[in-house]
């Protein structure tokens, strides 16, 4: 079996801006850097795994701006061997309808700030995973070798599409984007885009339904969409199957309590009613089964200029 392993750096006001919450303030848009991330790390090392972390170039310019905490947390991250990787600067879920000149701006930024803590960054994410042509050059316009923003699941963009359209109906604004139906289109596969000079590696889906195999519908008792018995069994598709590349989110392993989130983000965001402890022991036992995990541009190294 390979497996690869990624993790999203969202703030929690990424996930107050998709729900129509009102944003935060420091300290708590600080704790994908200082706290959850540092979760995933404990569990990583015990495992011997070693990840992609994308990182939100915002959040660790204000960060190295202030106390530099999370910024020492990713150089703990790069020095155990994990890769950082670009996640934009402004995590606009709008970003792919920016004119291509602020959009080259934006990754540049963000490319420029992990340099200076000592990455090299090779591959991008998209905000909420849609992209297009345009994203993709300017991807490509920093020497990246690939993009992972691909998540091949029209199973959850329809579902999306319904969510967005029932918050409208309610009269609830959302920052998710109903376009970029491209962006969850497409082979499961890992496949080369001669057009950018690009690997486009995706998230892995399910072999029926194509739902996504990310810690949202793998750490929670009640994933969307899904009942108990079909959490169970995509569990376990999750363990076995040949190829995976694992996506999660650092928000995957927020405590709701000590982390103080508040009831209007547990709602929406289902794997948090679910313990944390549970959902760090599902955690270990998937990383288990798949004998580790390894990051995106060390397993892409051969196909890589």
């Amino acid at each position: 079996m390979s497996t690869l392993v990624s993790l999203d750096l969202d703030s929690i006001d990424c996930y107050r801006s998709i729900h129509g919450l009102q944003r935060g303030s420091p300290p708590d848009v600080n704790l994908a850097l200082e706290r959850w991330l540092p979760r995933f790390l404990d569990v990583f090392a015990k495992l011997e795994v070693r990840a992609t972390i994308f990182v939100i170039g915002a959040d660790l310019e204000r960060d190295m701006q202030t106390h530099g905490r999370g910024t020492a947390i990713l150089a703990r991250a790069l020095a155990e061997g994990h890769e950082l990787a670009n996640h934009s600067h402004s995590h606009d879920y709008a970003l792919h309808t920016w004119p291509a000149a602020d959009i080259a701006a934006d990754l540049r930024l963000c490319d420029s700030l992990l340099r200076e803590i000592g990455a090299n960054p090779r591959g991008f994410r998209a905000p909420g995973y849609t992209h297009d042509r345009t994203m993709l050059m300017q991807a490509a316009a920093l020497g990246y070798s690939y993009d992972s923003s691909s998540l091949p699941s029209p199973t959850y963009y329809l579902a999306k599409l319904g969510i967005l359209g029932a918050r409208r109906l309610l009269g609830r604004g959302s920052a998710s984007q109903a376009s970029g139906a491209r962006s969850f289109l497409g082979p499961a596969t890992v496949h080369y885009l001669p057009e950018f000079g690009l690997w486009e590696v995706p998230i892995s889906v399910s072999r029926t339904l194509r739902l996504p195999l990310t810690g949202t519908f793998l750490l929670g008792d009640s994933p969307p969409m899904m009942s108990r018995f079909q959490a169970k069994a995509l569990r376990r598709e999750a363990a076995s199957t040949k190829h995976l590349h694992l996506e999660f989110h650092a928000i995957d392993l927020a405590d709701v309590e000590a982390d103080g989130i508040e009831p209007a983000i547990v709602k929406h965001q289902r794997e948090l009613a679910t313990p944390l402890d549970r959902r760090l022991e599902r955690l270990v036992k998937l990383l288990e089964a798949r004998g580790g995990g390894i990051p995106i541009a060390r397993a892409m190294a051969r196909h890589l200029r």
